[in-house]
């Protein structure tokens, strides 16, 4: 089904992009994850693909660092091997 330039697939969706560069997010996406207007949105590019999130604002940190302490405690990632990690980088910069 293709409506207003936009079309859905299941989890899916197309839309067109203006000559200005700009994408509309479809509706069902700005509901589904609360985006209004004024709002930011993260575009990270992953290889050849693109992964499109809400931004958090930075007065809420504890849902920002959430995600990234999953991770760390998943992959058993400790404050230890950051601070190495840190420091080996640090290294290598002159």
């Amino acid at each position: 089904m293709i409506t207003g330039g936009l079309a859905k697939m299941s989890e899916h969706y197309i839309a067109r992009v203006t000559t200005k560069g700009q994408v509309t997010v479809p509706l069902e996406l700005r509901k589904s994850l609360n985006i209004k207007e004024g709002d930011y949105i993260l575009f990270e590019k992953k290889g050849s693909r693109v992964e499109i999130r809400k931004m958090i604002p930075f007065n809420d940190f504890e849902e920002f660092a959430r995600p990234i302490r999953e991770r760390f405690q998943k992959e058993g990632i400790t404050p230890r091997d950051v601070e190495e990690a840190i420091n080996w980088a640090r290294r290598g910069v002159k």
